[in-house]
């Protein structure tokens, strides 16, 4: 409409090209988690729920593109879909498997052929949990550990825009996708009673490291997709049913209700199983609030800091781990001189990849449908 006000910045409301400011602070939340928690205050940081984060976001974003398409044309471009996915990841990505693979391979590391092709073609996560990306250098991390996350996103994302395209005019889609998240948290418990001791085709390399089992079911994609289908869920109710104000005023108490579950009950079994239903569930009673938040939230979400972070939050992602790995090497368990080699070589590496390697790309993942700002 002529003369219309733009959005607010903090609405949920798509800005030029169907950008949400929101969006990349939450980005920032998440990335700011996992570099805490990597950096050693996993004990009091939760790196895992900064995970979750991203995959929730990342689900819904994607989905209600989808629906938006599907909406406009009844049809879903495949062939540009999965462009958009390769120009989006793969620059950056390739970037650090090559510099990190080989700068780990001069120092006197050892990767098989096979782990570089894992490392490349998103599949890490498998190759770590029934092979294993075990570093050979004494007291240095693998460099390719960090790839697994982005090996369970390429692997939803292989089959989920053929799957909406074929059920989003349902009127129980929503109920096949929760059916799909309950499914996941079923296999979870099954294997966690049944994941003891002993190499099974389902339950991966058993290691050495007790934590084993927590690794096989955080990263395997059997386990974590549902991470990644509930964001498509919400975006699917949203797409659906629009939430009431009513109903939006309530959601963030339940959100917070069910977090708040996860104290109570601690324990091996729930950080296992149980913890990542809870924040998916709680994700989408919470989120609503989130994209539409005023007030200091939406301010401190929508901040330049914040959305510089957002946007910077994928190389931050993958080249921190470098960056440690190589802290690792140099300063070993001296934390002070850890820390500040660790992260200005975090910021540094990310801000290169982030204007090197990912904005000369910006323009042509553009023509192919991307909103990227």
């Amino acid at each position: 409409m002529s003369g219309s006000m733009p959005p607010h910045p903090t609405d949920g409301a798509a800005g030029p090209r169907g950008y949400i400011p929101v969006l990349d602070g939450l980005r920032a939340v998440a990335i700011l988690l996992v570099l805490a928690a990597h950096a050693g205050l996993e004990r009091v940081v939760p790196g895992a729920f900064g995970v979750t984060l991203f995959f929730f976001i990342s689900g819904y974003l994607i989905t209600r593109q989808l629906l938006v398409a599907l909406a406009r044309t009844g049809r879903v471009s495949l062939g540009n879909f999965y462009l958009r996915r390769v120009l989006r990841l793969a620059p950056a990505g390739v970037a650090y498997v090559a510099v990190s693979g080989l700068a780990y391979v001069a120092l006197g590391g050892r990767i098989s052929a096979l782990g570089w092709l894992a490392a490349v073609f998103y599949g890490a996560n498998l190759y770590d949990l029934w092979i294993g990306y075990r570093s050979t250098l004494a007291g240095m991390r693998h460099p390719f550990n960090i790839l697994w996350s982005l090996a369970i996103e390429e692997h939803f994302y292989a089959v989920w825009p053929l799957a909406l395209a074929a059920v989003w005019r349902w009127r129980h889609a929503a109920c096949g996708l929760l059916a799909i998240c309950l499914a996941v948290l079923a296999w979870r418990i099954w294997l966690f009673g049944h994941c003891t001791w002993h190499f099974s085709a389902v339950c991966g390399r058993v290691q050495t490291n007790p934590l084993w089992r927590y690794n096989r079911l955080y990263q395997g994609t059997d386990t974590r997709i549902d991470s990644i289908a509930w964001g498509a869920l919400l975006a699917v109710l949203e797409h659906s049913r629009p939430h009431t104000r009513i109903l939006a005023r309530l959601w963030p108490l339940g959100a917070i209700l069910l977090f708040a579950s996860l104290i109570p009950l601690g324990g091996e079994f729930t950080r296992q199983a149980l913890r990542t239903t809870v924040q998916g569930a709680g994700l989408v009673l919470l989120f609503p609030h989130l994209l539409q938040a005023r007030g200091w939230i939406g301010r401190a979400l929508c901040a330049p800091t914040a959305l510089l972070i957002g946007r910077l939050s994928y190389s931050l992602y993958l080249w921190h781990w470098g960056a440690f790995a190589v802290a690792d090497r140099v300063a070993g368990q001296a934390r002070p001189l850890w820390l500040a080699v660790a992260l200005p070589l975090a910021g540094g590496l990310a801000a290169a990849s982030y204007f090197l390697v990912e904005q000369p790309v910006l323009r042509l993942r553009r023509r192919v449908g991307s909103h990227a700002v």
